[in-house]
This record gives C-alpha cells, structure tokens and sequence, in this order.
C-alpha cells in the first residue's frame, strides 16, 4: 500500500458529537473519513474523559483534511 492510502489521524475529540461534525465537514469537502472510537466512547459514557474519539483521513487527503477543519472552528 502506498503511503498516501494509509489511514492517518488528523484530529481527537472528546465526544461523537464533535467528531460527526468534523466527519459532515470532510464529507461535504469531497474527502473520505471514518471515525474511530465512537461507539466506544458512547457507551462508556462514566469514563469517556479517557477515550477520545478519533477522526482519520486517507494520508493523502491530510492537509486538505486539516484545513477544511480549522476554517470549521
């Protein structure tokens, strides 16, 4: 696999809700991402300050990923 098509974190969030945000942001920009630890952090809800939710962009879509989220915030 070529090192643009590994999957990268590009940002951590305390809740889904964040993250779903972040992951509607990339979507409507034309980038594919997954998030990570969504049901995790939902169901462990008495302990989720340890978990945090992770949202990962192919390592080609990166930067691109990141600037799309920062003009989010």
């Amino acid at each position: 696999m070529a090192d643009d098509q590994e999957l990268v974190t590009i940002e951590e969030f305390e809740n889904s809700y964040e993250a779903d945000l972040a992951k509607l942001a990339l979507d409507n920009a034309g980038i594919k991402s997954v998030i990570l630890g969504k049901d995790l952090a939902a169901n462990l809800t008495y302990n989720s300050a340890i978990f945090n939710v992770e949202i990962q962009v192919m390592a080609g879509d990166a930067e691109k990923a990141k600037q799309v989220l920062a003009k989010e915030k």
